[in-house]
């Protein structure tokens, strides 16, 4: 049996980038690399220093890749726009409150630390999440801002209470951001999809809010040319009500301001639609989440909410702008179209007229050239004529020259005439066939 080639892949794609069990305290370190594409760089980067711990390098189309180290475990995960380097360090003892070392990048000595911020990748994001016991009784704001290092926190229990969830959404002194997890009750399966979930809502966030960097990048070009459509249609609307409205001038205008339109459309469309889906996987983590209130704390879907809402509707409303821009480029482009065919209808109407009036001139005047040729031959024959009927004895048949050359006029122009005639008719029919 043939067994279709994408098949396994497919099935495999369900069990990428898999999260193991987190049992105990510990914490998840990832680095976030934008690769734009083309990660080649940086994974020759990963894979030297693999098989400089004696691993196997990781292939083309591997995705994700763990491995168990010393005191640590190592993700390399691939995305189509990034990469991530993760270091996962769990089992700690913890009852209450945070591990030893939270935070400390100086004491996890056997992190590869710097190995990771010399990538040869853009750093876009770098996210600290602890994983602790149950909280510190008196935990208040002041307390987590210390903690977090951050201007604000947002926090909620989640899980039926099972456990609370602090975000910084902030970057501290050492470039990462930092979340903390108090775990009352969650076994360590579930809350190895909880931390994946955390640091999912942390890279997502970051990444959505990438399509407001292009929209402010893109705004002023956007409204410069909506500037020009504008005064281009009024233009156009002006020039329409005139009789001999000039609308053939405004035509490569409007065919330059189409242009920066697709341009800034194929340099944004991408981005746009990245972020609309980063936006829709966040809300989709957040909403496995099961959030609740946490007394004395601004919750993480209202501070998104309120922080990101602005941002994400610069982007759907440059996005409704640059579409009912392209709209109103279009239906100009058909108004003038329009106008320019009834300017051409125009000019050929006038042509055909003055066609017309040069072919009834020149058959008025050919004619008159006929009667004039009529009457010149005719003359000429008539002298003709004349020097035949004196050769002859005229007289004695009782004939006058006078009355011979009067006879001769209507025969000699009768068949001048006829002539003609038939030459142009030879000509007509010459020329039917020939367009046959």
């Amino acid at each position: 049996m043939q067994e279709y080639a994408l098949r396994r892949v497919l099935s495999d794609e369900l069990h990428a980038r898999a999260f193991h069990d987190f049992d105990g305290a510990g914490r998840f370190i990832r680095f976030v690399f934008l690769v734009g594409g083309d990660d080649s760089k940086i994974l020759a980067y990963i894979n030297k220093f693999l098989s400089a711990e004696g691993l196997a390098p990781i292939d083309a189309g591997e995705k994700f890749r763990r491995h168990d180290m010393a005191g640590y475990a190592l993700r390399i995960e691939r995305h189509t726009e990034f990469l991530s380097i993760s270091f996962v360090e769990k089992s700690l003892r913890a009852k209450n409150g945070l591990a030893t070392n939270a935070f400390d990048e100086t004491a996890l000595e056997h992190m590869p630390f710097s190995w990771a911020r010399n990538a040869p990748a853009p750093l876009f994001h770098a996210i600290w999440v602890e994983v602790g016991g149950k909280p510190l009784r008196g935990l208040d704001q002041a307390r987590m801002l210390e903690i977090l290092q951050s201007r604000v926190v947002a926090a909620n229990q989640f899980s039926d209470n099972a456990a609370q969830v602090h975000f910084a959404f902030d970057i501290d002194d050492a470039g990462f951001s930092r979340v903390v997890i108090f775990n009352h009750s969650i076994e360590a399966t579930r809350m190895g999809r909880v931390v994946q979930r955390v640091v999912e809502v942390e890279t997502y966030r970051l990444l959505a809010l990438l399509g407001l960097a292009t929209v402010k990048e893109y705004s002023g070009r956007l409204g410069l040319i909506e500037d020009v459509v504008s005064t281009l249609t009024n233009d156009l609307a002006e020039q329409i009500k005139l009789p001999d409205g000039k609308v053939q001038a405004l035509l490569s205008v409007l065919s330059s301001q189409a242009a920066e339109v697709e341009d800034i459309y194929s340099k944004t469309s991408y981005r746009l639609a990245a972020t609309t889906a980063y936006l829709n996987i966040l809300a989709s983590r957040l909403d496995r989440m099961q959030m609740t209130r946490l007394p004395g704390f601004q919750g993480v879907r209202g501070f998104l909410d309120r922080r990101m809402a602005p941002a994400m509707q610069s982007c759907s409303a440059f996005s409704e702008r640059l579409a009912s821009l392209s709209r109103r480029i279009s239906r100009a482009g058909e108004l003038l179209r329009t106008q320019t065919e009834l300017v051409i209808q125009r000019q050929n109407r006038d042509l055909l007229k003055s066609m017309d009036e040069r072919a009834k001139h020149q058959l008025r005047l050919q004619q008159m050239v006929e009667r004039l040729s009529i009457a010149a031959v005719t003359y000429y024959g008539v002298g003709l004529v004349g020097y035949v009927a004196v050769s002859l004895p005229i007289a004695e048949w009782g004939l006058s020259l006078t009355y011979i050359k009067a006879v001769s006029v209507p025969v000699i122009a009768f068949l001048v005439w006829a002539t003609i005639r038939r030459v142009k008719d030879i000509a007509a029919g010459a020329t039917d066939r020939s367009a046959s």
